[in-house]
């Protein structure tokens, strides 16, 4: 298995020139980031309380009256609204930085595909105008072979890398919102 997929990168890295192997190295780039994205959404970082907690109060907001009352012992009444933006930098901000820099890397994906597509058309006519010991057939085909797998290599990465920066984008806009209303519940309480 290992065998094949170290022979078919050869074969794709040889015909898809140097583009290929950026477009590779920007497919593990954005990799990273959607996993620690999610690994943020996890809420490792959560204070005060466990992150299966906090999950199940930001999630299910009113629903879990007794998370609520003890997030609110633990905090007490004292600087309430310091210590919640404090809360909410701590489990939030990471992520907040994190999921536009996902998005230009995934949006850099197709673009960098476009410059493989340039590239082998450059290739192409380069075989087209000069005369090769090969035959102008073999660069031609080259330079097409190597505009079409970069284009494709940069839709492959950025179509699904979408998806999953949406739905992780989704759930931080819902875990943030059910932030906000617990915010408006602890002022009310107190």
């Amino acid at each position: 298995m290992i065998e094949l997929v170290h022979e078919e990168l050869s074969v794709l890295g040889s015909e898809g020139g140097w583009v290929f192997w950026c477009l590779l190295g920007l497919a593990f780039g954005i990799a990273y980031s959607l996993l620690s994205i999610w690994n943020l959404l996890r809420l490792p970082r959560a204070p005060i309380l466990k992150s299966s907690q906090w999950k199940c109060l930001l999630l299910q907001g009113s629903r879990s009256p007794e998370i609520l009352e003890l997030l609110s012992q633990r905090i007490g009444e004292k600087k309430l609204e310091g210590q919640v933006n404090q809360i909410e930098e701590e489990m939030f901000s990471t992520a907040e930085r994190r999921i536009p820099f996902a998005f230009v890397l995934i949006t850099t994906a197709p673009l960098v595909g476009l410059l493989g597509t340039v590239s082998g058309m450059f290739t192409t006519f380069d075989g087209m105008s000069a005369p090769s010991s090969t035959g102008p057939a073999s660069v031609i085909s080259q330079g097409v072979s190597e505009a079409l797998i970069t284009t494709q290599a940069g839709l492959v990465i950025s179509v699904p890398a979408y998806f999953i920066h949406n739905a992780l984008k989704v759930r931080y806009e819902r875990l943030r919102h059910g932030f906000q209303q617990i915010g408006t519940a602890l002022q009310d309480k107190f």
